[in-house]
């Protein structure tokens, strides 16, 4: 069986009634290209977006030179993971 389908809140739901035991394997399989956030933001959304990225990068570094990573700080709260 084959089922068309779209995503919708980050869920992939058939495009019409599909009876389907409950817990019966599917498989998805995804036929389109991702979505850039140009496509699908208003132009004044884009330039909002561009912004807050803009600031970001602005930040200024507030330990320049600190060899203290993320990773590290993520080990020392939780151990070593495996």
């Amino acid at each position: 069986m084959q089922v068309q389908g779209h995503v919708q809140n980050g869920l992939a739901v058939p495009d019409g009634a599909v009876a389907l035991p409950e817990g019966a394997e599917v498989l998805i399989v995804v036929t389109s290209r991702p979505v850039a956030a140009s496509e699908t933001m208003s132009a004044e959304e884009l330039s909002r977006y561009r912004d807050a990225l803009a600031g970001l990068k602005a930040v200024p570094n507030e330990n320049p030179g600190d060899s203290f990573s993320g990773a590290d700080h993520d080990q020392e709260l939780y151990g070593a993971c495996e």
